[in-house]
């Protein structure tokens, strides 16, 4: 039987790729274009939070592949949004987020983590 690998984690998959996506935060996030897409940057990054450590545990207890480049990089974008999100100066409004240059630089990351696991 083949292991599986970071791929077939959709949600973690799903959530890196919208940390890594302005246009989506400012569409769903903050304008709530699509009523069918719940979805915020709450729950974007406690899916990423626990299906991502969920997905190091993982490849650490050797359930999933990864790669030592792809672990570290996911195992580092964790720890970014993770600090971010218990920082005490964190902005509280999604709409502040979005234009956060300490959000812009995890989002930024998070292009070459989604790119690299894909």
């Amino acid at each position: 039987m083949k292991k599986r690998t970071i791929k077939d984690v959709g949600i973690v998959m799903d959530t890196i790729k919208n940390i890594s996506d302005r246009e989506y935060q400012n569409s769903i996030w903050v304008n709530h274009n699509n009523p069918n897409i719940i979805d915020s940057y709450d729950d974007t990054t406690m899916y990423f939070c626990e299906e991502g450590l969920a997905a190091i545990e993982a490849r650490d207890a050797g359930r999933i592949e990864m790669t030592d480049n792809q672990y570290d990089m996911l195992k580092k974008l964790f720890e970014m949004v993770d600090a971010y999100d218990l920082c005490e100066i964190r902005p509280d409004l999604d709409k502040d987020i979005v234009n956060d240059p300490r959000w812009h630089e995890i989002r930024d990351y998070a292009k070459l983590v989604y790119k690299e696991l894909s």
